[in-house]
């Protein structure tokens, strides 16, 4: 079973991977690497998603848990004369905490510094604005164009936001970059370990896709030829209990306060509602464990997570979305309770365990 110590141990590792969209092959290989042997069958699609099969002692439905792999970031679009490299974002990383950020660019991490220009010598129009990423740069000290590509460096090469792993004074709250989505990855890697076969009926999908913080695109493509019956994919999601987010009209989304369970969401195209019967699914388990659930609509706000895509799979597959909450929400500088994330891992145990005697039909 996940305990605290296994939790911050893998969370870890795999906030540590670099993996911007389309460059989540080092994430791959730590994913695999961790299930291979536990599962009955392990398999990479072309596109790069990971899907890995679980079979249970006896016939019934298919699950599918899914976890992103990919990370926001940036890859270089061009390198200049000088030395300096220009960016295009990947993913939603703010303007406002760009400038000045150290960053790793490349999968041999060369360091290197979002640059800007010095306070005293901004005018008060500058200073008070946050530059646009196609006014930003990155400074990786070398002199010319040459240098740049002696490094390695070419058009494409991604590029991370550097953040250590910190433990906050409580150390249950945990501060690095990249949960979004590492820490639902380290939960999906824990369940694929510990779900037996006589622990649960039917077929248990364990998917880590990618290309998520770009469009969905893993998801959009990760369900075909897999005869899953119903999908719960797990993310984070920004909370509101910060002295900036107290707008009453806003989601009232708290560190600490347990899994939130997203049961409409997306906006236009990236839209998922949870049916009656899943989301019984998940507030039947949390019952039974203990565990508090939050609950919310984000629809019309920037936020989509993969069940967007996967419930329009298949013909329509039921889904939902589980997410442990975050604060500080792309950016190097994420905070969890992983307490939430402990919750998490318990109903996810459960409803699998009962996969048995679920209900998915719409009426």
């Amino acid at each position: 079973m996940l305990s605290k110590e296994t939790l911050k141990n893998a969370m870890k590792r795999l906030c540590d991977i670099d993996g911007v969209p389309g460059h989540e092959q080092e994430v791959i290989k730590a994913v695999l690497e961790e299930i291979s042997s536990v599962c009955d069958e392990v398999k990479v699609s072309p596109f790069g998603n990971v899907i890995a099969v679980k079979k249970g002692s006896k016939p019934g439905p298919a699950i599918a848990v899914a976890a992103h792999m990919d990370q926001i970031g940036f890859i270089v679009k061009e390198i200049l004369p000088s030395g300096f490299l220009l960016i295009n974002k990947v993913g939603g990383a703010p303007n406002n905490i760009l400038p000045a950020r150290k960053v790793w660019v490349g999968q041999n991490r060369i360091p290197g510094i979002i640059g800007m220009k010095p306070g005293h010598m901004q005018t008060p129009e500058e200073a008070s604005k946050a530059p646009v990423i196609e006014k930003c740069y990155i400074d990786i000290g070398v002199n010319s164009k040459a240098e740049a590509e002696a490094l390695g460096i070419i058009v494409g090469t991604p590029v991370t936001f550097q953040s250590d792993f910190m433990e906050m004074h409580n150390p249950d709250l945990i501060c690095t970059r990249s949960l979004d989505d590492r820490i639902c990855c380290a939960v999906l890697i824990q369940l694929l370990k510990d779900i037996n076969k006589d622990d649960f009926a039917g077929t248990f999908y364990g998917i880590f896709t990618v290309k998520e913080e770009v469009g969905l695109w893993g998801a959009k493509t990760a369900l075909h030829g897999l005869p899953v019956d119903y999908v719960i994919a797990i993310d984070t999601i920004p909370c509101t209990d910060t002295p900036d987010m107290n707008d009453p009209f806003a989601l009232k989304l708290k560190l600490g306060g347990g899994p939130v369970m997203a049961i409409a969401e997306g906006n236009g195209p990236r839209f998922n509602m949870a049916t009656p019967a899943i989301r019984k699914i998940v507030e039947t388990a949390a019952e039974k464990t203990g565990k508090n659930v939050q609950i919310c609509s984000v629809l019309g706000i920037s936020i989509g997570t993969d069940s967007a895509a996967f419930a329009h799979e298949n013909g329509g597959t039921p889904a939902v979305t589980i997410t442990v909450p975050r604060r500080y929400s792309h950016s190097p500088v994420e905070l969890v309770d992983i307490n939430d994330t402990l919750d998490l891992y318990a109903i996810l145990f459960e409803i699998i365990k009962s996969n048995e005697n679920v209900n998915l039909s719409f009426i």
